[in-house]
């Protein structure tokens, strides 16, 4: 029976593998010694680390969601106190620019892919790591319309026009290039239009009736600490795309 010793380095070169073999492929199509080719390695290698095709796939899907954006966030604002406006604008703020130029054409195939087999792994990955975002700004929305800040009667449908309108920006990226719609949307900074645009729309759809829009006054201090995390999330993003 052969012994292998682990590395992070050979896990990495596998799972770059196997993302691109995925991407092409799709999981249903996708074959291990295909991967194993891609990678240079032995296939029992690719064994050792994820036992079967099924978790190297769920490894490989997981990489494309930000497990580690809470336990970051938490880390910044442990000692702060926001209202619930601040604490709107600092979701916003994160969803945008997380999203931002993060999505990648494998990846935007691979999810394609996994939508026409039935997306079952996606769900089970959508649930466990997506969903409690979108809680976690719902919660913030109903602590808002609590204190008088805001006024709506489905605040999870903010929430979730709000996400979704923030992915479909960036995933259209791709598809609209090379066509006259392009310079529309995208270029120069897009990131900040695509923000403040978001901030705007969401405030003003949560604005109580009879009350003039009013976006919170961010300190210098608490700008900072965004673009610190940012940078962090990115980093790790980064090397989560770049396998």
């Amino acid at each position: 029976m052969q012994s292998f010793k682990y590395s992070k380095e050979t896990r990495d070169v596998i799972l770059h593998a196997a993302k691109k073999e995925f991407a092409e492929r799709g999981y249903s199509g996708a074959r291990m010694n295909s991967i194993a080719k891609r990678a240079g390695v032995n296939q029992a290698l690719i064994h050792y680390y994820f036992s079967s095709k099924e978790k190297l796939y769920r490894e490989v899907l997981e990489f494309l969601f930000h497990h580690e954006e809470s336990s970051i966030i938490e880390e910044y604002f442990k000692e702060d106190v926001l209202t619930p406006p601040e604490a709107l604008y600092v979701a916003i703020y994160i969803l945008v620019y997380l999203h931002h130029d993060a999505i990648d054409p494998e990846t935007n195939r691979i999810i394609s892919w996994e939508i026409a087999e039935g997306g079952e792994t996606f769900k089970k990955l959508l649930i466990e790591y997506l969903y409690p975002r979108l809680d976690r700004i719902t919660l913030i929305i109903q602590q808002g319309i609590e204190q008088g800040y805001f006024e709506t009667s489905d605040p999870f449908l903010i929430v979730f026009n709000l996400v979704n309108f923030i992915i479909s920006f960036e995933n259209n990226k791709q598809y609209l290039k090379d066509t006259p719609w392009y310079g529309r949307f995208y270029g120069g900074d897009d990131g900040r239009r695509l923000f403040e645009y978001t901030l705007t729309a969401t405030f003003k759809a949560l604005t109580p009736k009879g009350k003039v829009l009013a976006l919170p006054h961010i300190s210098n201090e608490l700008q900072h600490k965004l673009h610190i995390i940012i940078d962090k999330l990115k980093s790790a993003q980064g090397e989560r795309y770049a396998l």
